[in-house]
C-alpha cells in the first residue's frame, strides 16, 4: 500500500510544484519535476509503485502538452517529446528501483553482521579457553621478530594475569619471555597449516595446549587450553604403571625362581627339563610385560622389536650360542597382547626344540626366524636345516601340544614340513581383528 501512495503523492506534488513555478518561469519544461518524483516513488515503493508514477506523471504531460495546441506545435513534436520523457523516465524509475534493492540488502547485511558481531563477542568473552589474536613483527630477511598483540578475551588474561591494557603492546615490551619451542611454531604457523603444541608456563606453573592458525599475512590466532589437571592425571597414572610394571616383574622374577629352585632339586631329568622350560616361558611372557612398558601403552607391541629381543635372550640363555645361530627377519609389524604373548611362546618352544634336537652337541646350525607382515595377516616361520623330523612329520610332546593349542587359540594355521630340516609356519588370518586371539594355556 506504500508504494501506490507514495507514487501517487510524488507526482501530485512535482504537478503542484510545476503550476506554481510554471507562472514564474515560462520556460520551465513540462517534464522536468517529474523525474524526481518518479525516483522518489522507486526509492521508497520499488518498480510498481516507479511504474505507477511513470504513467500518471506521462498521462499529465500529455493532457498539459495536448492543451497546449494552441501554441502552433506539431502533433509529432508532442508525441515524440512525451515517448523520450518515458524512456528516460523508465531509466531513472528502474535506477532508483535498483538502488532501493540495494540499500535494502546492504541493510540486511550490516544486520546481519551486527548479530555475527554479538554472538562473536558473547563467544570471545564467555568461552573458558583462551584466545589471542597476534599480529606478526617480521624483519627485512623473513624472520619473526616480534608480536604486537590485537585481541585477548578475558580468558587469556585471566590465565595469565595480564591487565588488559597489554592489548596493543608488543611482546618486546612485556618482561615475560618467550621460548624458542613457541617462537618456532608461530613461525610454522604462519608458514603452513595449523600448529599445535604443548607448552610448559614457568611463571603460571601451568600446562597450556596450544593451537595457532594464521589468518592473514601477518595475524595468527592462538586458542589456550589449561591442560594442568590432565598432565597431573598422565603423571599419576604414569607413576601407577611404574609400580604396577615393578610389581609384576618382582612377581614373575619370584615364580621363576622358585620353579628354578625346584628345577635343581629334581632328580628326575624329564622332571627337571620341564621346569626350567616353565621357567624359560615365564621370561618370554615378562619380556612381553617389558616391551609395553616401553612403548607405555596396554594396547599394541611392537611384535617385530620383541622377536629380536626374544631370539636375542634365547642365544644368550639357553642356546650355545658357539654352535647354534638364530637369524630373525621380521617385517615391522604390531600385534595385540594375547598375540604376542601366544606368538612369543609359540617361537620359545619351536626355536628351544630346534635348538635340542635339530642340533644336538656337537652339531651346530642356523635358525631362522622370519615374520611376514601382510594386510590383515601374519606369517610366521621357524625353520632349520638339521636332523629334520624323526616321528612321521607329526612331532609329539608337551611342547608341540602347547603350540598346537596356541595357534588354535589365535585361529591360525600350523604347517609342518621337512626338507632338509624341518619347518613350521604359522599363519594368522584375522590378525588385527578385535577378540581373534585369547591365550589360556596353562604354562607348564
Amino acid at each position: 500500500m506504500v508504494g501506490p501512495l507514495s507514487a501517487v503523492g510524488f507526482v501530485l506534488l512535482a504537478a503542484a510544484l510545476r503550476t506554481v513555478l510554471g507562472e514564474r518561469l515560462p520556460g520551465l519544461t513540462v517534464f522536468s519535476l517529474y523525474y524526481p518524483a518518479i525516483l522518489g516513488a522507486a526509492l521508497i515503493g520499488g518498480e510498481a509503485a516507479a511504474a505507477l508514477a511513470l504513467v500518471l506523471s506521462a498521462s499529465i504531460c500529455w493532457l498539459m502538452l495536448h492543451n497546449a495546441r494552441g501554441l502552433l506545435v506539431p502533433m509529432s513534436t508532442i508525441t515524440v517529446n512525451v515517448l523520450l520523457f518515458v524512456a528516460t523516465a523508465a531509466f531513472v524509475g528502474a535506477a532508483g528501483a535498483r538502488l532501493r534493492w540495494l540499500l535494502r540488502r546492504r541493510r540486511v547485511d550490516i544486520l546481519r553482521l551486527g548479530e555475527r558481531e554479538a554472538r562473536y563477542r558473547a563467544l570471545f568473552e564467555g568461552v573458558s579457553e583462551g584466545f589471542a589474536l597476534m599480529d606478526g613483527v617480521w624483519s627485512d630477511d623473513g624472520r619473526l621478530l616480534d608480536f604486537a598483540l590485537d585481541e585477548a578475551n578475558p580468558a587469556l588474561l585471566k590465565m595469565f594475569r595480564l591487565t588488559p591494557d597489554i592489548i596493543g603492546r608488543r611482546q618486546s615490551e612485556h618482561p615475560t619471555r618467550l621460548v624458542p619451542t613457541y617462537i618456532e611454531a608461530c613461525e610454522r604457523a604462519f608458514a603452513g597449516p595449523p600448529v599445535h603444541l604443548e607448552i610448559f608456563h614457568a611463571r603460571a606453573q601451568r600446562w597450556y595446549d596450544i593451537r595457532l592458525s594464521r589468518v592473514g599475512d601477518t595475524k595468527l590466532a592462538q586458542i589456550f587450553v589449561d591442560i594442568t589437571d590432565r598432565k597431573a592425571a598422565e603423571s599419576r597414572q604414569t607413576e601407577m604403571f611404574d609400580e604396577l610394571n615393578h610389581r609384576v616383574k618382582n612377581n614373575l622374577a619370584a615364580v621363576s625362581a622358585m620353579l628354578s629352585l625346584q628345577a635343581r632339586a629334581a632328580d628326575d631329568p624329564r622332571v627337571r627339563d620341564q621346569l626350567n622350560k616353565a621357567v624359560d616361558r615365564i621370561a618370554t611372557i615378562g619380556e612381553v610385560h617389558a616391551s609395553l612398558y616401553r612403548v607405555s601403552s596396554t594396547d599394541e607391541v611392537d611384535f617385530a622389536a620383541y622377536l629380536r629381543r626374544l631370539c636375542e635372550r634365547l642365544t644368550t640363555g639357553l642356546i650355545d650360542s658357539e654352535r647354534v645361530r638364530i637369524d630373525v627377519d621380521a617385517d615391522p609389524a604390531m600385534a595385540s597382547l594375547d598375540e604376542a604373548v601366544a606368538l612369543g611362546l609359540i617361537v620359545n618352544e619351536l626355536v628351544t626344540n630346534a635348538a635340542k634336537y635339530a642340533y644336538p652337541p656337537p652339531a651346530g646350525g642356523v635358525i631362522r626366524v622370519e615374520l611376514r607382515n601382510r594386510p590383515g595377516e601374519f606369517l610366521l616361520k621357524v625353520s632349520d636345516d638339521g636332523q629334520g623330523i624323526s616321528t612321521g612329520g607329526s612331532p609329539t610332546g608337551i611342547g608341540m601340544r602347547l603350540v598346537r593349542s596356541l595357534v588354535q587359540q589365535c585361529r591360525g594355521e600350523l604347517g609342518v614340513a621337512q626338507d632338509g630340516g624341518a619347518s613350521f609356519t604359522i599363519r594368522l588370518p584375522e590378525h588385527g581383528r578385535p577378540g581373534t586371539c585369547s591365550t589360556q594355556s596353562p604354562l607348564l
